[in-house]
């Protein structure tokens, strides 16, 4: 088993995972950078978008797991906001 690097940061959690990305949108959308830090911060929300759906496809294979009937099948249920 390999051991994370200090050197290399730990991901960050989903909820601060989209902040940072909302951030980095707003900060591209303004307009108001270089264009190579332009390209750093597009980079960098690129890996966010891709870390994101992954942490999605990762939930959402959990739910599917868990909501599975005897028979394989996903079993739907209609969702009750109240």
């Amino acid at each position: 088993m390999t051991k994370k690097s200090e050197a290399e940061p730990a991901a960050p959690k989903f909820e601060e995972a989209m902040e940072q990305l909302e951030t980095i949108v707003r900060t591209l959308e303004a307009g108001d950078v270089p264009l190579e830090e332009s390209l750093a911060a597009f980079e960098r929300g690129v890996g966010l978008v891709r870390l994101l759906q992954a942490r999605l496809d990762a939930v959402e294979e959990k739910i599917e797991e868990l909501t599975r009937t005897e028979k394989g099948d996903i079993a739907l249920k209609p969702f009750d906001a109240e």
